[in-house]
């Protein structure tokens, strides 16, 4: 069969399948209206493209359908989600659908006025649909992309918001909670425990119980007002990387420990020369044992990379 012919056939037997429902007194359901009745489309959801590239199988679905494909992660596919951008509730109610539906029992219960599957009492938009795009899809309300909603214009959604009607006073002192904390309105922390300074961090773990953490970037995990680069104390470790702050060139990042100048304090990265000879001594790295350390060729073990010395070796004169 020719291409023209293959054209023509696919497109005759999509005539016959749309003459069937016209002439048909009872017309015969089709969801997506491909011309391929549900009782034979395996994509009831998704058209059929009839695409001659891929021959004469007219199964209901697209060339590019993939059948294991779920947009909104609800365990349902798409070819047989009737909401395929937005998750099924599981609520024992219409579970198989892929859709939020509201069970008549809950609508008793509880009115669903805009029928967006959230009940007008938990709401916030009850005569508006839900969008159900990701944002907000909790709230009941159209939200999209760019307009999040935030109650007190503080820059923190509402749905991350602590204190969505209160705005967040951005003091460098739990400045994502989006609540006006001040840091000096308080003897205790959130938790209840005594916190003399009113700095945060409760006194078992302040350095400084009477002078409040100043909170500049630099130690503010010690509850004492530093002053970067100036406040020293022989003991400290501020980035954890076992490297003492007075021996750590870089006291705020921890050193990555990669065999390269491990005791600096640095997230140091290796660049190794274009001919892979670091020490240059003329042993490739690869098969240099000692690549950071030259071999100084003593006729000792010469060609393992290494700075041997014949000293080094103890030699059994016993006979």
């Amino acid at each position: 069969m020719t291409a023209a012919q293959s054209k023509y056939a696919v497109y005759g037997l999509a005539a016959v399948l749309l003459l069937g429902l016209v002439n048909t007194t009872h017309a015969i359901p089709d969801t997506d209206g491909d011309g391929v009745p549900d009782h034979i489309d395996l994509c009831p959801n998704l058209l059929e493209d009839y695409d001659e590239e891929y021959g004469l199988v007219i199964d209901g679905c697209p060339a590019d359908f993939v059948p294991w494909y779920d947009a909104d992660y609800d365990g349902i596919q798409d070819h047989v989600d009737d909401c395929p951008s937005v998750q099924e509730t599981y609520n024992k109610y219409m579970d198989s659908d892929g859709c939020p539906d509201t069970s008549p029992e809950a609508e008793q219960a509880g009115h669903d006025s805009d029928g967006d599957g959230i009940v007008d009492t938990m709401d916030l938009c009850p005569t508006q649909y839900e969008s159900f795009n990701g944002v907000d899809d909790h709230d009941g309300c159209p939200d999209d992309y760019m307009t999040l909603h935030d109650t007190d214009l503080d820059g923190i959604s509402d749905s991350l918001d602590l204190c969505p009607n209160e705005s967040e006073v951005y003091n460098l002192y739990m400045d994502t909670d989006g609540c006006p904390d001040t840091v000096e309105s308080t003897s205790t922390t959130n938790d209840g425990l005594p916190d003399t300074d009113g700095d945060g961090i409760d006194d078992r773990w302040d350095t400084c119980v009477d002078e409040a953490e100043n909170y500049n970037g630099y130690l503010d995990w010690d509850g004492c007002p530093d002053v970067t680069a100036v406040t020293i104390n022989t003991w400290l470790d501020a980035d954890y990387d076992n490297i003492l702050d007075v021996d750590d060139a870089c006291p705020n990042q921890r050193e990555n420990y990669n065999n390269f100048q491990d005791d600096d304090g640095c997230p140091d990265v290796m660049i190794l020369p274009a001919l892979g000879d670091y020490d240059s001594d003329g042993i490739a790295d690869g098969e240099d044992m000692c690549p950071f350390e030259r071999e100084v060729y003593n006729q000792y073990l010469d060609s393992d990379g290494c700075p041997d010395t014949v000293s080094d070796v103890r030699v059994d004169m016993d006979s």
